[in-house]
């Protein structure tokens, strides 16, 4: 990286040069401890057709004690009240759909992929939903999980005769 500039006259050179060797040795390890797999972590905010915003994270860089070979999938969801679902989208590029896990409960949907070097999991709340309606279907490395609520989504608010 900096070799190039190297000459047997270097003068007070010598320590700057010391020093990048020392950077270059410290910043190769820190490199060879990572490991081969990219380090990923991100956050995405929608906002749902309720007007509420949602945060959720995704990545493989993870709070102490969890497995650092495990990637959390970039995950979307939303209500459809029209459709009276709630659908999960979720991205896991390199999985064949053999690979994949999808359990669903009455509040929650938990997704689980391994293979082609890769490995995913996810835990997802949702509303009360039916599990035995859910639905998933893999595509292009993108996962989408359907489900339907389990009580039809009331109409918000009532009309009140004004007099």
């Amino acid at each position: 990286m900096y070799k190039e500039w190297r000459r047997p006259d270097k003068g007070f050179f010598e320590e700057f040069e010391r020093e990048f060797e020392e950077m270059n040795r410290l910043i190769g390890s820190m490199m060879h401890s990572v490991g081969k797999e990219p380090q990923v972590y991100g956050f995405s905010i929608q906002i749902g057709p309720d007007g509420v915003p949602h945060m959720e994270r995704f990545g493989n860089v993870l709070p102490a004690g969890k497995d650092e070979n495990v990637r959390e999938p970039f995950t979307s969801s939303i209500s459809d009240e029209k459709n009276n679902e709630f659908k999960i989208t979720s991205e896991m590029p390199g999985m064949q759909k053999e690979d994949i896990e999808v359990n669903a409960t009455e509040d929650e949907v938990t997704i689980k992929a391994q293979g082609g070097g890769r490995r995913y999991y996810k835990t997802i709340r949702t509303p009360p939903t039916a599990p035995d309606s859910s639905k998933a279907q893999y595509n292009n490395g993108i996962l989408e999980v359907t489900l339907k609520f389990k009580d039809p989504v009331k109409t918000k608010g009532k009309t009140v005769k004004v007099e």
